[in-house]
């Protein structure tokens, strides 16, 4: 199979379902500085082993999540492929503005989601900060934010919290179509599983 038709293979989801795939961008890097290695040319063989080999180092830096929903519009649209790596919170904690993937935390699985289930949202407070929403802005320690990325102003109000230790509060850029934070309040660092980098449109590998 071409390389074009695997990485096309790769991110296609199937039956619809987000899937967690191996990134598309590390696996073609490779074989720029493949071939100056001679020792790790495989017999012929052997190619199918390397190709795993590659294809599981990759999954274990960064990864592509198909976007299914419309909350993080206009950053990420349905359909768009997103690729999230997963070195930069083993040297940082996740800061304000990071958009990242998690795991969804046990009050969203009260209401029957997978435990497995990932989404992706922007960080807007870290540990120890007030946040608040008030006349549709979002005031993080009483400075108001000024979000460029953002969909619309928010139709809502939320009293001001304190995040605890351990914990990020994070929404969708589209503020009025998200279910985030607002709605089960403080996400467990622990439940991130990668960063955003980049993202890309099918059309792309077509």
């Amino acid at each position: 199979m071409a390389v074009g038709g695997l990485l096309r293979s790769l991110v296609s989801p199937a039956g619809g379902v987000a899937t967690w795939l191996p990134c598309h961008e590390l696996f073609a890097s490779w074989h720029h500085w493949l071939p100056s290695l001679p020792r790790l040319r495989p017999p012929a063989s052997d190619g199918f082993k390397l190709l795993l080999v590659l294809l599981l180092f990759s999954a274990a830096l960064a990864e592509v999540r198909y976007i299914a929903s419309s909350s993080m519009a206009p950053t990420l649209r349905p359909g768009d492929r997103a690729v999230a790596e997963k070195v930069t919170y083993f040297f940082r904690r996740p800061s304000i503005g990071d958009i990242v993937f998690f795991k969804v935390p046990p009050a969203v699985q009260n209401y029957g989601v997978n435990k497995d289930v990932v989404f992706i949202k922007r960080v807007l407070a870290t540990p120890g900060d007030f946040i608040e929403v008030r006349q549709g802005q979002l005031i993080v320690n009483g400075v108001v934010q000024k979000e460029h990325y953002t969909a619309s102003h928010a139709l809502y109000t939320m009293e001001a919290m304190r995040l605890p230790e351990g914990h990020v509060f994070v929404m969708g850029d589209n503020r009025n179509n998200s279910c985030d934070s607002r709605a089960w309040g403080p996400l467990p660092i622990d439940n991130i599983v990668g960063r955003y980098m980049t993202s890309f449109t099918r059309s792309s590998f077509q």
